[in-house]
C-alpha cells in the first residue's frame, strides 16, 4: 500500500533484501576470521570479529527498522481520548 509516496510493503522487502546480504557479510567475515587465526593473522582475525560484530548490530537495526513499518509513523506521541 502506498502512503505518503512511500510503498510500505516494497520497503519492508527492499529491508530484507539488505539484510539477506548483511547476513551473508556477518557469516563471511565468521568464517575468514577464524582462518586468518589459523594462520596466524591474529590482529586480521580480531578485526573480522569486531566486522562480525558490528554487522550483528547492523541486523538488529534493519530488524527495528522492519518493526517500524507495521506501527503508524508519525503517530509516536499520538493520544486520543473518548469525548
Amino acid at each position: 500500500m502506498c502512503t505518503n509516496g512511500v510503498n510500505g510493503i516494497q520497503l519492508g522487502q527492499l529491508i530484507d533484501v539488505i539484510d539477506d546480504y548483511t547476513s551473508l557479510g556477518y557469516r563471511w567475515a565468521h568464517k575468514i576470521a577464524h582462518q586468518a587465526e589459523d594462520g596466524g593473522y591474529v590482529i586480521a582475525s580480531d578485526k573480522l570479529h569486531e566486522a562480525q560484530h558490528l554487522l550483528a548490530d547492523v541486523r538488529a537495526l534493519l530488524d527495528e527498522a522492519r518493526e517500524s513499518l507495521e506501527e503508524p509513523h508519525g503517530h509516536e506521541n499520538f493520544t486520543a481520548k473518548l469525548v
